[in-house]
Order: C-alpha cells, then sequence, then structure tokens
C-alpha cells in the first residue's frame, strides 16, 4: 500500500482509454470522504448537459446517418470541452482542486491544461489509469453503452504512445495506477501549507536587518521572556511573525538569523521569504551570487565565525542557514476559526496569488511590483496595494516608509530600523503598533533599499 498525496489546490488529469476505471476511482474517493464532488468534472456529464446524451454511437449506422451522427457527436464533445476549460478556470482562480475525469490520450489536449495551471499559478498532476487491453475490452462488453471494441483498440494504441511522453510533459507530478494498486493506494489531499492559525495572536516585526539590539529591545518590549533554554515565549501563548530580511546592512546578521532559525524550528515563530534572504540562500547554496548592498556583511561575519569555530562549524551552519532560508514559503496566511484574516508577505502581494505559490508569485512578493530602475539604480515601484480587494490584513515590509500606516487594508511595517529609523511590530487580532528607535544609522540612505 502507498500514499498518493496530492495538493490543496491545482488540476488533476485523470488519464486513461474508456473503461480503464477513472469514474470508478474518484466515485469511491467521494464516498470516503477525501474529495467532494464539487471537485470532480465529468466529460461524459458535460456531454450529457450540452447534447443530453454522453455518447452517441455512429459505427454501426449505414453512410450518411453515421457521417452526421458522427459530426453531432464531436460537436457536442467540443462544447463540452469548453465549458469544462471556462469552469476549471473560475476554479483555478479561486484556487480549488479539481479532477478532470476525461481520456486525455491526446498529448495536445493535455497542453492545454499544463499552460491553464502556468497561467493560474497552480501544480497540474497526471493519474495515469494502467489497464490492459483485455480488461478494457471486457469491461466494455458490460456497459450500458458500450464504446465498442474498434474504439477502445484505438483509445488503448493512443494510450500506450502517452505513458511514454507524460513523464517528460512538465507535469507537476505523475502517478501510475494498476487496477490492483487501486484499491491500494490511500489518496490524501494536502492543507494549504502557507496556512496557519492566529491562535493566541501574533506579533508581526518588520525587516530587522541584521539590528539585532532594536530586535532584542523590540521582542522584550512585546512581552516575550527568555527561557532557560534561551528561546523568547509570551506568557499568552503570542507568536512571532517575521516578514523576512533579518539579515544584511546592519552590525549583527548571524544574531538575528539564528534567532528566527531557532524560534522558527522550535515552533515560537513564523518567517516569509525575502529578497536578501533568497539571495544569501543562493550564495549559501554556492551559486553565482554578487553580495551587495550589504549582503557582504554575511559573508564578513561567517568569515570571522570561520575564525572563532573553525572550518568544520562554519560549513556546517552555512549549510543550515541555507536549509533555513530555501524553504521558506513566499507569504503566509493566518486564519480565525478557519477563515483568512492576515496575510504575510515580504514585498507584497497581489489577491489572486494569495494561497499560491509559482515563480512570478514568489519573485513578486520578494521584490513587489517594480518598473525598471531610476537614474540611481534604485528600482521604481509600483502601488500593488491600491488594487487589494480581497478582505484580508496584508502586512508587508521591504520598501521603507516613516510610519506604518494601514492603506487599502494592507500595512507596511518597514520603517528602515538600519537607516537610523524604527523597527516595528505589528499586534493582531489588537491591530497596534509597536515601534523602538534605531540606535544609531547604520547604513547610508534612510528609505532605500
Amino acid at each position: 500500500m502507498g500514499e498518493l498525496v496530492l495538493p490543496s489546490t491545482g488540476i488533476v488529469l485523470i488519464i486513461g482509454p474508456s473503461n480503464s476505471g477513472k469514474t470508478t476511482f474518484l466515485r469511491k474517493l467521494i464516498n470516503q470522504g477525501v474529495i467532494k464532488k464539487s471537485q470532480v468534472i465529468s466529460s461524459d456529464d458535460f456531454r450529457d448537459l450540452v447534447g443530453d446524451s454522453e455518447f452517441i454511437e455512429w459505427e454501426d449506422r449505414p453512410g450518411d446517418e453515421g457521417v452526421a451522427l458522427l459530426y453531432e457527436y464531436e460537436l457536442i464533445s467540443q462544447k463540452a470541452f469548453e465549458m469544462i476549460e471556462q469552469l476549471l478556470e473560475i476554479r483555478c482562480k479561486l484556487g480549488k482542486l479539481t479532477f478532470v475525469d476525461a481520456t486525455h490520450l491526446d498529448e495536445n489536449h493535455r497542453k492545454n491544461y499544463l499552460d491553464m495551471g502556468r497561467k493560474y499559478h497552480v501544480p497540474v498532476i497526471a493519474l495515469v489509469l494502467k489497464v490492459s487491453k483485455e480488461l478494457l475490452l471486457e469491461r466494455d462488453g458490460l456497459r450500458e453503452n458500450p464504446r465498442g471494441h474498434k474504439r477502445v483498440k484505438e483509445q488503448y494504441h493512443w494510450f500506450k504512445k502517452s505513458l511514454s511522453t507524460i513523464k517528460d510533459e512538465g507535469f507537476y507530478a505523475y502517478y501510475i495506477l494498476t487496477p490492483e494498486e487501486m484499491g491500494e493506494w490511500v489518496v490524501v489531499v494536502q492543507k494549504n501549507p502557507m496556512e496557519r492559525e492566529v491562535g493566541k495572536g501574533l506579533d508581526f516585526i518588520g525587516d530587522v536587518h541584521a539590528c539585532y539590539e532594536e530586535l532584542m529591545e523590540l521582542v522584550q518590549l512585546l512581552g516575550y521572556t527568555r527561557s532557560p533554554d534561551g528561546l523568547y515565549r509570551h506568557p499568552h501563548g503570542r507568536k512571532i511573525v517575521s516578514l523576512g530580511d533579518v539579515m544584511s546592512r546592519g552590525p549583527h546578521s548571524m544574531d538575528s538569523l539564528l534567532f528566527f532559525k531557532k524560534h522558527v524550528n522550535a515552533g515560537l515563530a513564523y518567517m516569509v521569504d525575502s529578497n536578501h534572504g533568497w539571495k544569501i540562500a543562493r550564495w549559501l547554496d554556492g551559486r553565482k551570487v554578487m553580495l551587495m548592498h550589504g549582503d557582504e556583511k554575511v559573508e564578513e561575519e561567517l568569515n570571522q565565525y570561520a575564525k572563532d569555530h573553525g572550518n568544520k562549524e562554519t560549513n556546517k551552519l552555512k549549510d543550515e542557514l541555507r536549509d533555513f532560508l530555501i524553504q521558506l514559503p513566499s507569504h503566509l496566511i493566518f486564519l480565525q476559526n478557519g477563515v483568512r484574516v492576515v496575510v504575510a508577505t515580504h514585498g507584497g502581494i497581489k489577491d489572486h496569488y494569495i494561497g499560491k505559490e509559482s515563480k512570478r508569485i514568489r519573485d513578486f512578493c520578494r521584490y513587489g511590483d517594480t518598473d525598471g530602475f531610476d537614474e540611481e539604480g534604485r528600482p521604481i515601484r509600483k502601488d500593488w496595494f491600491n488594487h487589494h480587494q480581497s478582505p484580508e490584513i496584508i502586512v508587508w515590509g521591504h520598501d521603507p516608509k516613516p510610519d506604518a500606516v494601514m492603506i487599502n487594508n494592507t500595512i507596511n511595517i518597514d520603517q528602515g530600523v538600519v537607516f537610523g529609523g524604527k523597527l516595528t511590530a505589528f499586534r493582531y487580532p489588537e491591530k497596534e503598533i509597536i515601534s523602538v528607535p534605531a540606535k544609531q544609522k547604520y547604513a547610508k540612505g534612510r528609505f532605500e533599499d
């Protein structure tokens, strides 16, 4: 017995000839409560909706009758799939998981779904039901509306060709199940990995940029106290949420990074990906990265660490930091009684990106919405927050502002502490702002990236 793990959002193509058990397999999952009936889109059902019949027999009809019936069936199928794609697009926009019950034997047809997945930032999974030709023909004879031996054999031929290409077509994942395995595998639909509970309360902290002393002052001002194990805990069970960019530019990158790494690993804090964090992660991974804009200070601190602790311990630390930074989510969604109420992101997010993940979304969350660079090489930022319409509060940083101001149900809490400004926290559900002033100006330019 194996476990077939499916994401919380995306498209699952059930691939196989007629009689391979696609509908039966999905009906079993519905009856088990693994998936909902509304999550299944069936080509037969849509043919019935469009043309009052899921199948039209034309092969045994003489001359003009057969030609006319074939044309009618193909037209009904075309319109049925147009409706399927329209409904699937809507579900993808809403971040729903959808199973498409059709043969999907044509590579070009499958490509349409892969393109849709890329367009709407959802994964596309292939679930292939591998059944022998003999069993397909046997099952066809038991159907109320048999497809006929000729059609079943043709579909089986197309299916055999598909098996050699599916693995290279760009699916997020693909599974091949035999009739025996269909009953043995356990299907699990994951919860959205970016969702967390508000719990006893959250304290969002803006860009620290290695200003560790200010971080410690703010954490203690928020009511967190140091336990014997060195970790800071809140007496009421609140948790810290870092918006990223905890390192670079300031004087204490390692202290700041290790503080959040330890607290995230202990389940006392959360952290999202960020532009400086991503750059340091790639550098630690050995990729060609030019360290600048304060990132070079991370290298300087690690060089000093090597002098103090040796290369072996330093390489171990580098690996741990790399793994920690690389796995950070682009954004986090916090729920209260099952309802999405707050989103944490570093540089910004579009409403229809919330709850999804893709390269484009990750880049947007790291850098915000930019439109090139000005004469001094600084990014020209676009006000993405003006387009926010969904009800979640979006808490973000990255673009330093003099003060934390709620604009269109979004709040920026990067007040440029490394440039001599403030380090800010946003408390939820209280919706309070708490800040501590910078002890000095650590980097040039108060509100630069």
